[in-house]
């Protein structure tokens, strides 16, 4: 059910931090909701009371996430594959396409990571690695662009900068790969959640987020959408028992000529963590009990309280944008001493991160402006 006025009080309720702990750090990983520790003390007990008779309801969650998933996204849920986490479903790309001598990837020189080490093993098939200079530190599109030659096969790029919370600007992206050969790879993870997206409209062919940030849910579970465009491209460079058409049915497993799944969902190879699925689930109920673009707006509402009073300190400097189509659940600034700041927020009880040299905070749709203002008495009284 949809709740047509945003109710922080409700939103609030799904969550148990300890006192004095003021939690903004969603963009590295979100604190439990009740439910999602509930729905493991329930599997958890039946595990233990019914001799493992959960295969039938097991896979019918699988199902239900799936759709579920496929919803928030815009996508038909045949579209969409499990995963444990981001870099799985990249890893789909850069295993199941032919690489050639001479292809490249362009790529940010502003990556996380796990948006990088899939692309930079194709070295060994002597593909070219195209870094992408960004322009003030934000991915830049255009040029991203531009780096593309006759050779590229791929452009990727993080949907959210994790540093800064640039979001970038997929619909031109999309467009630019949708007219020609070149496909489009988005790492969704800072924003699947907290942002409202409508993959397939973007023309984008590979979306794979982790759903431990602003999904809310345990780590160890993920998802990716793969277009048809790009699973045509793919030689399946996985294969495991559960890679093909069982059903929920395995009194007979001694079978060797099934068919394989349809669509994405080929690369599930193997035996799901039931446990954290089911969390996931719980945590995605959550998340639809609320209009997303309300959840959207107040996440917005407390960013632009925090870059407002940084904007207002000449002892601070912004790192994250103020431009509303660039905003995301990020704010990143620096102070004269950053580490400093930082280490004093911690041990007050505000959970942030410190990356790059800078305080990012991440507060999600359940924060409080109150929780905002704490924050921002600190940091006045550190800079002041």
């Amino acid at each position: 059910m949809v709740v047509s006025k945003f109710d922080i009080k409700r939103a609030r309720s799904y969550f148990a931090l300890d006192d004095g702990v003021t939690y903004l750090n969603h963009a590295s990983h979100s604190p439990l909701p009740l439910p999602v520790r509930e729905a493991f003390e329930r599997f958890f007990d039946s595990w233990q009371k019914t001799a493992h008779r959960h295969d039938p309801e097991s896979f019918r969650i699988f199902e239900e996430v799936r759709a579920r998933l496929a919803a928030m996204i815009g996508a038909r849920p045949e579209r969409v594959g499990l995963s444990p986490h981001t870099t799985y479903g990249m890893n789909i790309l850069a295993s199941g396409l032919s690489w050639k001598t001479g292809y490249n990837v362009v790529i940010s020189e502003k990556e996380f990571p796990a948006s990088v080490y899939p692309w930079l093993r194709l070295k060994d098939k002597a593909v070219e690695i195209r870094w992408t200079r960004t322009r003030n530190g934000f991915i830049d599109e255009d040029a991203l662009i531009a780096n593309v030659d006759s050779r590229t096969r791929l452009i990727h790029t993080s949907w959210v900068q994790f540093n800064n919370g640039n979001r970038v600007d997929l619909r031109k992206l999309g467009e630019f790969c949708g007219n020609g050969d070149v496909l489009l790879s988005v790492d969704g993870i800072q924003g699947m959640g907290v942002v409202p997206i409508d993959v397939p409209s973007l023309a984008i062919d590979l979306f794979t987020s982790g759903c431990q940030k602003w999904m809310l849910g345990p780590c160890g579970t993920g998802f990716y959408y793969l277009s048809e465009r790009a699973e045509s491209r793919i030689e399946p460079p996985l294969m495991g028992w559960l890679s093909v058409n069982w059903g929920a049915d395995f009194s007979d497993l001694m079978r060797y000529d099934l068919s394989p799944r349809v669509g994405p969902s080929r690369y599930e190879i193997g035996t799901y963590a039931f446990q954290d699925w089911r969390g996931l689930n719980a945590a995605i109920e959550i998340l639809l009990s609320f209009d997303p673009n309300e959840r959207w707006g107040q996440v917005k509402s407390l960013t632009q309280k925090l870059i407002d009073f940084v904007e207002s300190n000449s002892r601070l400097h912004l790192i994250s944008p103020t431009d509303p189509e660039r905003r995301s659940g990020i704010v990143t600034f620096k102070s004269s001493d950053s580490k400093r700041l930082f280490e004093k927020l911690s041990a007050l009880g505000f959970v942030v991160s410190f990356r790059e040299g800078a305080v990012r905070v991440s507060p999600h749709f359940y924060n409080s402006p109150e929780e905002i203002e704490r924050l921002t008495a600190v940091v006045e009284d550190h800079s002041g």
